[in-house]
């Protein structure tokens, strides 16, 4: 915005000074010929005003701007490390404070999440854990045909993330090496 301040001026200033001095000073000019030149005159003497009122109104505005003071749309700080919880229904610091009573509820949510479904929706069993490590089933709404399936899990840091989630086949290769599932999670219900 500063720039666009500057410029104004420059352009202002510029206009008035190429209209005063266009041919003979401004003091040496008549009546008529002032007359004629005033307009422009004008419009660069209110071009360097509107960039100086510009200047004026930003450096407020850049006052009273709280640093860090990013919100996102639930209202949580965000530089200051709050997230929405949607359990809770408030804002919190998830290294503070859990989000979620158990590993079946974050798991809910980040399914629920994922497939645009109300959590209350969504039914998730935990049938093995291990530390970091979670597997289990989910059935979203009566549980029909095609409503559920299983999940593989792993804490990530403080959160934990959905690795693997359907009915298909699970690659056992892809969660022993990159997410270094132990076998007591694989074994025998994801990978025999």
């Amino acid at each position: 915005m500063d720039f666009i301040s500057y410029l104004i001026i420059a352009v202002g200033i510029g206009l008035s000074a190429w209209v005063a001095v266009k041919q003979k000073p401004w003091w040496k000019l008549t009546k008529e010929e002032k007359k004629k030149r005033m307009p422009m005159v004008i419009a660069g003497s209110v071009l360097v005003v509107l960039g100086i009122v510009l200047m004026v109104w930003q450096s407020s505005v850049q006052k009273n701007k709280i640093i860090g003071g990013e919100k996102d749309e639930h209202g949580c700080l965000i530089a200051a490390g709050y997230s929405w919880c949607e359990p809770k229904n408030k804002c919190l610091r998830i290294w503070e404070e859990a989000c979620y009573a158990s590993v079946e509820q974050e798991i809910q949510y980040i399914l629920a999440e994922k497939y645009s479904r109300p959590a209350d929706e969504v039914k998730v069993t935990v049938l093995k854990q291990d530390g970091n490590f979670a597997g289990g089933s989910v059935i979203f709404g009566q549980g029909g045909p095609g409503e559920g399936g299983i999940f593989l899990a792993a804490k990530m840091g403080n959160i934990w993330q959905v690795v693997f989630d359907g009915n298909g086949s699970v690659d056992c290769e892809k969660m022993r090496q990159e997410y270094k599932f132990p076998e007591e999670i694989l074994v025998p219900n994801f990978c025999d």
